[in-house]
């Protein structure tokens, strides 16, 4: 089961829709850069779901392309608008592009929906993580960051909103939705952590990320996507071996368990 996870993570990152109509005039901007900046990369890597060759961050220009997308520190620390969401969800969507490219690199397809039908492509787009390592960690550690935001914004808004407000459906779904992605968001990053191969390193940052979007996440969330969180970690921690690692995963479980 676990071994689906990292694929339900993108698919339900590319699927996520905040319904929003309007994003502010700056954060379209740079949303227009960032979306550049993918499309870009992605005409460097077309091929790389057959040759297993994406572009890695030792060209200098592919570095630049994937710091543009994957450079979040406009949002770190720094309280974000609801107005904001969509700008949010438009600069994940150019993330998820990239670490398909990643994700399916060597697979034989392009097609995420081929990709997860097929055990030996999963397999392989499974041990993409280690054989991409710096790259699938620059972007699990944005797009952590990207739903830390958009966790942020909901809950200030669900504070700050009238009755009306709160009887709106839109308002309601759009709730719903970021619970939800970022349960799975979380739980696909986590099931990484069993891949054979991925570097002790690696493993201690990612979990750091996890440890800092935890307790707005475990406040924001529904019940049932805290608890989808808290099983997932807690079943990951039974399986690592690290200490630290091992730790560091169960206080998320505990956390998502009593918060």
């Amino acid at each position: 089961m676990r071994r689906y996870l990292q694929l339900l993570t993108i698919l339900t990152a590319l699927a996520a829709s905040c319904g929003l109509t309007q994003a502010q005039t700056l954060n379209a901007v740079k949303v227009g850069t960032i979306n550049k900046a993918a499309e870009s990369f992605l005409a460097l890597a077309r091929d790389s779901h057959t040759t297993g060759k994406p572009p890695r961050y030792s060209d200098p220009a592919v570095k630049t392309l994937l710091d543009t997308v994957f450079d979040t520190k406009d949002i770190e620390g720094k309280p974000v608008p609801w107005s904001a969401v969509e700008w949010l969800q438009a600069w994940n969507k150019a993330m998820v592009k990239i670490g398909l490219v990643y994700y399916l690199a060597g697979t034989g397809t392009a097609d995420v929906a081929i990709a997860s039908k097929d055990p030996q492509k999963i397999a392989k787009a499974n041990s993409n993580n280690v054989a991409f390592a710096p790259e699938v960690g620059r972007y699990y550690d944005a797009q952590v960051r990207i739903y830390g935001a958009l966790v942020e914004a909901a809950a200030a808004q669900l504070a700050a909103a009238n009755t009306d407000q709160l009887k709106d459906p839109a308002f309601r779904t759009t709730l719903n939705n970021i619970s939800n992605d970022t349960a799975r968001v979380l739980t696909g990053l986590l099931g990484t952590f069993t891949v054979q191969g991925l570097p002790e390193d690696w493993l201690l940052l990612r979990t750091v990320a996890v440890l800092d979007i935890t307790p707005k996440a475990a406040k924001f969330m529904s019940p049932d996507d805290r608890q989808q969180v808290r099983n997932a970690a807690a079943q990951v921690a039974e399986e690592l071996k690290n200490p630290d690692v091992k730790s560091g995963v169960s206080t998320i479980a505990r956390a998502f368990e009593l918060l």
